[in-house]
């Protein structure tokens, strides 16, 4: 196969246009469009988000267990608020601080599964592996988001939401675009406060929906967990753009019948 005929394009906008703010982010439309990648792509991404709960849910499970021993006294505090000790919330935080950073590389490859979905690429559930790649630097880059979280957050609750938003596409910009942590943060800033009506309006609402689907039984959650991350990569290939590769599919002497046959490949 000739390197001449492999050429690489950009879907959606780029790191400059990101940054002045030159994008659109049309509400409505990445709503229908993250539910019809969801419905699309439901049999090998579903797998792929159940991995990652089940991950997080005994991360979290183990690391109430190293901090308080029964983990059952913490459910016990739940439904009765009169039993809540400093000692079950501190083991609360810590567990929830663990998951988060700990799963932080699988939520990358949710992440570049939802990515590759927005640039219409179909994936496998193994594809979630992807994102072990990056572990350093992404569990670099969601210790400094929740610890800027934490300590804005008890300055005022609202401005842990704001921070969240603001640093949400680090994790791609890490492993999309080969940034370092504090690269990627820092643009991640830049350029959601470049629109951060909108994108706080879609967060708002996937976080509405994240609500209605746990109170029924959690039922709702196997579409509105993967419908959150479409959201994610529909709205960082609109900011950043997302770099493709087209790749002849037959090993043809004939460009024509390459050029016919080609297909597009993440970069």
């Amino acid at each position: 196969m000739s390197n001449d005929l492999e050429k690489d394009l950009n879907l959606g906008g780029s790191i400059d246009r990101a940054l002045s703010g030159d994008y659109e982010l049309n509400v409505g439309g990445i709503l229908k469009e993250a539910w019809l990648h969801t419905l699309q792509n439901f049999f090998s991404f579903t797998p792929a988000i159940i991995i990652v709960v089940l991950a997080q849910f005994f991360i979290f499970a183990f690391a109430l267990h190293f901090k308080i021993g029964d983990i059952w006294l913490v459910f016990d505090a739940l439904s009765q608020p009169n039993k809540v000790t400093v000692e079950v919330l501190e083991a609360i935080m810590v567990a929830n601080f663990s998951y988060e950073v700990i799963s932080a590389p699988l939520i990358a490859g949710v992440s570049l599964m939802a990515m590759s979905h927005a640039a219409g690429i179909s994936t496998k559930t193994g594809d979630l592996a992807k994102g072990l790649h990056y572990t350093i630097a992404v569990i670099i880059v969601t210790l400094i988001s929740l610890l800027l979280q934490s300590i804005l957050g008890s300055i005022f609750p609202l401005l842990s939401f704001y921070v969240s938003i603001v640093f949400s596409k680090s994790i791609l910009l890490v492993c999309e675009k080969k940034l370092s942590p504090f690269q990627s943060l820092w643009v991640s800033f830049r350029a959601v406060n470049k629109k951060l009506l909108p994108i706080f309006a879609l967060y708002t609402i996937t976080s509405i929906l994240f609500i209605f689907g746990a109170l029924f039984y959690g039922i709702g959650l196997i579409f509105a967990v993967p419908f959150f991350f479409h959201v994610k990569g529909i709205i960082y290939r609109n900011m950043f753009g997302i770099k493709l590769k087209v790749i002849p599919k037959n090993k043809s002497n004939d460009k024509d019948d390459h050029d016919k046959n080609s297909q597009i490949f993440d970069a």
